[in-house]
């Protein structure tokens, strides 16, 4: 079964997502991302009905820190 991706716009237009839903988005695991956010330092959040709400740039961060990880792999550095 697939879960909803569900987002969030903010007033001033915005972008926001869950970790849920990036979890969904990208195809990783919740730890994952959270180590992701740790370690690149992503604190761009909003806390709504106790979420904890991060911007496209943290997502697309994420996507982009995960993808070179596996090209890596692949190339065996």
């Amino acid at each position: 079964m697939k879960a909803k991706v569900i987002g969030y716009i903010s007033e001033e237009n915005n972008r926001l997502f869950d970790v849920s839903t990036m979890k969904e988005i990208i195809g990783t695991s919740r730890s994952k991302i959270q180590r992701e956010i740790k370690k690149n330092q992503l604190t761009e959040e909003l806390i709504y009905n106790n979420k904890n709400l991060y911007s496209e740039y943290v997502l697309f961060t994420i996507m982009e820190s995960i993808l070179w990880e596996k090209l890596q792999k692949i190339n065996g550095r």
